[in-house]
């Protein structure tokens, strides 16, 4: 099944000039082919069922692309500055899908960080908006821009910082997460040596 031929409900509701109630119509009697997202969205694949009724498409069917806020604070000890964030973009794009991350802006492995990567690669993502540009990523912002070219990327706030300045906050950035690495090493050696040292002295 290729579930790139799915559209969600409102684009199907318009190319077939019907309502949502006669799309759940045509699902409950397997008219049109219907698959959900894990959210449970419908959507339809309207291609196959023009197809199936000898129907004609003045245009290609374009899947509607995707519009989402992205917040993001590095630890969770910030969930105060996230939620701000949140409600801020909310506020401003409350029609946009809004996905948020608490990890470091050095760290490319966040969950719905990837996902954006993964819409605009698709060019499926028409518009991201954040708050700073830092929130997105911390370094590597040309690449991210490069491989989101066919996005619209907007910032609501400009940080005014100098080019050195920027520098200066990435490099501090860079050197407390390493820095925190290596104490969690530290950290975990120094458990396992004290927790030896207790062993032996239960069992001398």
């Amino acid at each position: 099944m290729n579930n790139h031929e799915f559209i969600s409900g409102k684009e199907a509701s318009k190319i077939l000039g019907v309502g949502r109630h006669t799309l759940y119509k045509y699902e409950r009697e397997n008219l049109i082919k219907t698959i959900r997202s894990p959210g449970g969205k419908r959507f339809y694949n309207v291609k196959e069922y023009l197809k199936n009724n000898n129907m004609l498409v003045d245009e290609p069917i374009e899947k509607e692309k995707r519009k989402i806020c992205y917040a993001r604070v590095s630890s969770h000890s910030q969930k105060k500055e996230l939620e701000n964030q949140k409600a801020i973009l909310k506020q401003i794009y409350p029609d946009y899908e809004l996905l948020y991350d608490i990890g470091s802006g050095i760290n490319f492995k966040r969950k719905n960080f990837l996902k954006i990567i993964e819409y605009g690669i698709n060019n499926e993502l028409e518009t991201l908006i954040v708050t700073y540009k830092d929130r997105l990523c911390r370094i590597g912002y040309e690449l991210i821009n490069t491989l989101l070219k066919n996005t619209e990327i907007k910032e609501l706030y400009n940080n005014d910082k100098s080019p050195e300045e920027e520098v200066v906050s990435d490099l501090i950035e860079i050197i407390t997460v390493f820095s925190s690495r290596v104490y969690g090493l530290r950290s975990y050696k120094d458990s396992i040596i004290t927790n030896k040292e207790n062993i032996i002295k239960k069992n001398p």
